[in-house]
C-alpha cells in the first residue's frame, strides 16, 4: 500500500492532536499513515520542539564543533607565535584540520618581519614627526655575526605590520663593519668607513664630518635651505657633534627614536646588502669595502629622488598606524 507524504499543515495537526489526547493509532487511521510515520513526528517534535526537517549538511561533517571552532580563533588571535602542534593540541585534531580552519579564518602562517621596538613614547615622537618633515645621512653596519633565525606568525593578509606580528630587532650582539653615507636630490657622498676601534664620537666629527660631511653639506649652491638628517645615535646626540654642528651652522632634524622605516637612505643600504649577495664572498675587510663601494657606485640619482618622493606616503602610514611600525 503507498501512502502520501504529509505536509508540514499536517504534521502540526499530529502534534495538536497528540496534545488534545488521541492516541497514535487513532491519529495513523484519520492520516492513512503508518503507525511508524506518526511516531517519528512526535518524536521529532518533542526532541527538537517542531516539526520541520533538519537541514542536512552537504559533505563530510566538521570536524571542529562551533565552541572548538571560536576557542581556535581566539588562541590565535591572542597569541600569534602559537605552533601548529599547539593549536592542534588545544581543540585535539590534526595540524593539517588546524591549518585548513585557520585558512577559513583568513590567517597564513607567515614570517614575522623584523621591526625595531617602538614604546608608547617612540609612536609618540613618531606620530608629532609624521604630523610636522635635505640631507639624509646614516650609517650601516655590514654584519658578521647575524643571526639568521626566522619567526613565524599567524596573521591574516592586512596585519603585516601590527605590534604581534613582527619580530621587534635590538641594537646588540653584532659583530660588524661599519660604513656611512649620505645624499641629497640631486647627489650622493663618498662612501666612509668606520674602523671597529674609531666609533667615539670625536672619531665620528673627524672622520665624517670633518672628513666628508664637511665638503659635501657645503658644495653645493645653497647649504642654508639644506637640513641634516640624522638619527639618535650617540655619536649624533654627545656634545662634541652637537657643537660641532652649531659652529658650522649646520641645521639637523629632529628625528623619533627608533624609526628607520622613515628614512629613505636605509632602502638604499637595504638594496647596497641585496646586490652584495651577487658577489663573491669577500675573503677580508678591505675586499668587503671595495665591494660595497662599487655597488654604491652603482646606485643612480634618479632612484634616490624617487625614494625622497616617498616621504608623503611614509608619514601618512605612521599616521594611520598610530605611530606604530609601517611597511616601509
Amino acid at each position: 500500500m503507498k501512502y502520501r507524504t504529509l505536509s508540514p499543515m499536517q504534521k502540526n495537526q499530529i502534534v495538536e492532536m497528540r496534545k488534545a489526547g488521541m492516541k497514535c493509532k487513532d491519529i495513523a487511521e484519520v492520516f492513512s499513515a503508518p503507525y511508524s510515520t506518526i511516531s517519528t513526528i512526535l518524536s521529532h517534535w518533542k526532541v527538537h520542539g517542531s516539526v520541520e526537517s533538519l537541514k542536512s549538511q552537504c559533505g563530510r561533517p566538521r570536524k571542529l564543533s562551533e565552541r572548538d571552532f571560536w576557542v581556535l580563533c581566539r588562541a590565535v588571535s591572542s597569541n600569534r607565535r602559537h605552533t601548529l602542534v599547539e593549536l592542534a593540541n588545544l581543540v585535539s585534531v590534526s595540524r593539517t584540520t588546524v591549518r585548513l580552519y585557520l585558512r577559513e579564518l583568513g590567517f597564513r602562517n607567515c614570517i614575522a618581519p623584523k621591526k625595531p621596538y617602538l614604546n608608547v613614547k617612540h609612536k609618540a615622537d613618531r606620530l608629532a614627526f609624521a604630523r610636522a618633515y635635505e640631507s639624509w645621512t646614516d650609517e650601516s653596519s655590514f654584519e658578521t655575526g647575524k643571526n639568521p633565525q626566522q619567526i613565524r606568525v599567524w596573521q591574516k593578509a592586512y596585519e603585516k605590520y601590527n605590534w604581534d606580528c613582527i619580530a621587534p630587532s635590538f641594537k646588540f650582539g653584532r659583530s660588524s663593519m661599519m660604513v656611512w653615507g649620505a645624499f641629497i636630490g640631486f647627489d650622493k657622498s663618498p662612501l666612509v668607513t668606520i674602523p671597529s676601534n674609531k666609533r667615539s664620537s670625536s672619531d665620528f666629527v673627524t672622520i665624517v664630518y670633518e672628513g666628508v660631511l664637511i665638503g659635501f653639506y657645503f658644495l653645493h649652491d645653497d647649504p642654508e635651505q639644506l637640513i641634516l638628517m640624522e638619527d639618535g645615535a650617540p655619536v649624533h646626540r654627545n656634545s662634541l657633534p652637537v657643537q660641532w654642528r652649531r659652529a658650522h651652522g649646520i641645521e639637523k632634524l629632529f628625528w623619533p627614536t627608533n624609526s628607520p622605516d622613515l628614512n629613505p637612505i636605509e632602502n638604499v643600504w637595504m638594496v647596497v646588502k641585496d646586490l652584495l649577495k651577487h658577489h663573491s664572498r669577500p675573503n677580508s675587510k678591505l675586499e668587503m669595502i671595495e665591494k660595497i663601494q662599487s655597488v654604491w657606485d652603482t646606485i643612480s640619482i634618479e632612484w634616490l629622488r624617487t625614494l625622497i618622493s616617498t616621504m608623503p606616503y611614509r608619514m601618512q602610514a605612521v599616521i594611520a598606524a598610530g605611530g606604530g611600525s609601517t611597511r616601509w
